[in-house]
C-alpha cells in the first residue's frame, strides 16, 4: 500500500521540493491585524519579509485548520493510501490537534500522526526521511518507528538577536528576553525533549553564539555517518553561510545531508529577523 506523507508549512519546504518529493503541505495562517493569509499560498516568504520590514502592524500566526487536513486526508484515503502526518511540535502549536480532529472520520489504521517535537529545518529533515522511506516501500508503521528513532537523536541550537518577537507570541519567557535587553547577553536556545523552547547557554556576543551553535552541533552528531543537518536563517544568509563553513571545517565526518534554507512566515513571526539555527539528527543505529 502506498504511503502518503503530509506535513505543515512550518517545515519550510519549498513548494517545488514538496511536489517533487510527493509531500503534501497543510498551511498555517499568518495574520496582519484583521487580514489572514495561508502561509506560502496567499503570502510568499518574500512578501512577508517585505511587509515585516516596512513596520506597522506586527504579525501573528494561527494553527492549520481542521478543514485543510480533512480535505488532504480524504483525498489520500480515497486513493487507498496509508497516511503519515508529521506535525510541528505540539508544545509550540495546536496544529497537531487539528490533524487529530480531521483524522477521526478515517478508518482505524489508515493514518499515523507523529509529533515531531521540532519545527522548521528539524521538521523538514524528518519529513524528507519519511518520504524516502515511503518511496522505498516501507509501511506507515515502519516509517513511524524510524521517525521515533530519529526524533530521539535530534537537536536544535539557535541564536535569536531579538527575542521580543518570541516573547510577544508566547514562545519564550520575558526573563529570557531580559538577558539580551538588559544584561547584553546573547542566549543560545534549544528545544527540550517535549519540543518546548529552553535555554542552552548564555554568551556575551552574537558572534560567540554562532560559535556555540557550531560546537554544540559537532558534539551532538559526533561521528554519525548518517547525520542530517539543516541550517536555517531569517533574513540572515551571511550568518547561515558562516555557520556552514565553520561546521564543515569542524566535522570529522561529512554529514549525509546538509541544507541551508531561509525560514518562512510561520516561523519568522516568532524568531524575528536575523535569527539563525542549526537542526541536526541521526538514527543512532
Amino acid at each position: 500500500m502506498r504511503v502518503a506523507v503530509v506535513t505543515d508549512s512550518t517545515a519550510d519546504l519549498e513548494p517545488d521540493v514538496a511536489k517533487r518529493s510527493g509531500i503534501d503541505v497543510v498551511p498555517l495562517f499568518v495574520n496582519f491585524g484583521e487580514s489572514s493569509f495561508r502561509d506560502r499560498i496567499d503570502i510568499t516568504r518574500e512578501e512577508f519579509y517585505a511587509r515585516l520590514g516596512a513596520g506597522g502592524i506586527l504579525p501573528s500566526t494561527s494553527q492549520a485548520s481542521t478543514a485543510s487536513y480533512a480535505e488532504c486526508f480524504a483525498r489520500h484515503a480515497a486513493e487507498g493510501s496509508e497516511i503519515v502526518c508529521i506535525s510541528i511540535s505540539g508544545a509550540l502549536s495546536g496544529t497537531i490537534n487539528a490533524a487529530h480532529a480531521a483524522a477521526k472520520d478515517l478508518p482505524p489504521g489508515t493514518i499515523h500522526i507523529f509529533d515531531s517535537r521540532t519545527v522548521s529545518g528539524g521538521l523538514m529533515l524528518l519529513v524528507h526521511a519519511a518520504a524516502e522511506l515511503a518511496a522505498n516501500g516501507k509501511s506507515g508503521a515502519e516509517i513511524i518507528r524510524a521517525l521515533g528513532e530519529l526524533r530521539s537523536h535530534q537537536r536544535l541550537f539557535a541564536a535569536v538577536p531579538d527575542l521580543s518577537h518570541a516573547v510577544r507570541t508566547g514562545r519564550v519567557s520575558k526573563g529570557m528576553a531580559m538577558l539580551g535587553g538588559i544584561m547584553k547577553i546573547s542566549p543560545v536556545i534549544t528545544l527540550d525533549e517535549s519540543g518546548k523552547v529552553a535555554e542552552f547557554a548564555r554568551v556575551r556576543t552574537f558572534e560567540r553564539a554562532l560559535d556555540t551553535l557550531v560546537d554544540a552541533t559537532v558534539a551532538h552528531v559526533a561521528n554519525a555517518a548518517d547525520a542530517r543537518i539543516a541550517i536555517v536563517h531569517a533574513g540572515a544568509l551571511q550568518s547561515a553561510e558562516t555557520l556552514r563553513e565553520r561546521l564543515l571545517s569542524k566535522l570529522a565526518t561529512p554529514p549525509a545531508r546538509l541544507d541551508v534554507l531561509e525560514t518562512g512566515p510561520a516561523i519568522a513571526v516568532h524568531a524575528g529577523m536575523g535569527a539563525t539555527g542549526i537542526f541536526s539528527l541521526f538514527s543512532g543505529g
